[in-house]
């Protein structure tokens, strides 16, 4: 009986210290969640702030009009945050306005906040973001439009809409790029540590007086393919990248082009998005180096109170 109840009060303990242990073990390990796809849909038709219809790898418009394309998402989980760096043919088209007030303003008590630089934009290159501000945090998970961009075709000619990533200083270390965050700016899809996503950046096309080429086909979200992304080396303008990727379907398959580095062209000191660190009470981020040390404490102590009490209880009931 004395041993089945140091055992107990030993395990008790133990169970004290892996519970203040686990807000550190959650933030280093993070939440298993499937690969997450970001994208351009050259036509939003179907698609709402939480849903996709199909998605178009380009759309033919003339010169002087006025369209609309989406940035969407698919399979995040527990989103907050995001920054994307949009290229484009400035000489064919500009961006004239954008709505980021979709994916992350769906859910009853969201504030999405814009963080998207000012426009228009004729550079090449543009920057959107948007995050939730809502205390207590409000996140966001499953697909849907991140954002609708306006767009007017200027002249003739085939542009890129695709999102990047860029090498301000060309040292071969990407400097801004796509950010997709949660709870406490902790990256989303990002595999190598850099703090930027990682995952599939799927690509369209702009075709202005001119017809769509012939594999950009309309295809179903279900049947996405992601790139194989392998840097070529090389660094084009943003007014020349091509799309990142190009969907595919059964019936044809289209070539994918590697995931490439931009220079930053007209950007104007961009902030990236990440500067933002929302924390899981809305104010206060629990992951932090002094929280730690307390959490470490807390847990050293309640084990070892409740371990010596074991051992006091065997060693008086041992006692004549």
């Amino acid at each position: 009986m004395r041993v089945k109840l140091g055992r107990l009060l030993f395990l008790v303990g133990l169970l004290a210290f892996l519970t203040c242990m686990a807000p550190i073990l959650g933030a280093r390990n993070g939440v298993a969640q499937g690969e997450v796809t970001v994208g351009i849909d050259a036509d939003p038709t179907g698609n709402t702030a939480t849903s996709l219809g199909a998605i178009d790898t380009c759309i033919a418009v003339k010169k002087g009009d006025t369209f609309e394309i989406d940035l969407f998402v698919t399979g995040v989980d527990n989103l907050l945050a995001w920054e994307i760096y949009f290229s484009f043919d400035g000489d064919v088209v500009n961006v004239t306005d954008r709505n980021v007030q979709m994916f992350l303003a769906a859910s009853a008590g969201s504030e999405a906040w814009d963080a998207s630089d000012p426009l228009p934009s004729a550079g090449g290159l543009y920057r959107l973001g948007a995050i939730d501000l809502a205390k207590p945090p409000t996140t966001h998970s499953g697909s849907g439009v991140l954002a609708r961009l306006t767009l007017k075709a200027v002249g003739a000619g085939l542009s890129p809409a695709m999102l990047t990533t860029l090498d301000a200083n060309n040292d071969g270390k990407i400097d801004l790029g796509p950010q997709v965050s949660g709870i406490g700016a902790k990256p989303i899809g990002d595999t190598n540590g850099d703090g930027f996503f990682d995952g599939p950046l799927l690509g369209a096309q702009i075709a202005v007086d001119r017809d769509c080429p012939a594999e950009a086909t309309r295809t179903p979200v279900a049947t996405i393919t992601p790139p194989t992304l392998s840097p070529t080396g090389e660094t084009p303008s943003a007014a020349s990248v091509t799309p990142t990727a190009i969907l595919t379907t059964t019936a044809q398959t289209a070539s994918p082009t590697p995931r490439t580095t931009a220079s930053p062209g007209a950007v104007a000191s961009p902030t990236p998005l990440s500067t933002v660190t929302p924390s899981e009470d809305g104010g206060t981020d629990w992951t932090s180096g002094g929280f730690i040390v307390v959490y470490v404490v807390a847990g050293a102590v309640a084990a070892l109170l409740l371990g010596g009490g074991a051992f006091l209880a065997m060693t008086r009931r041992r006692s004549p």
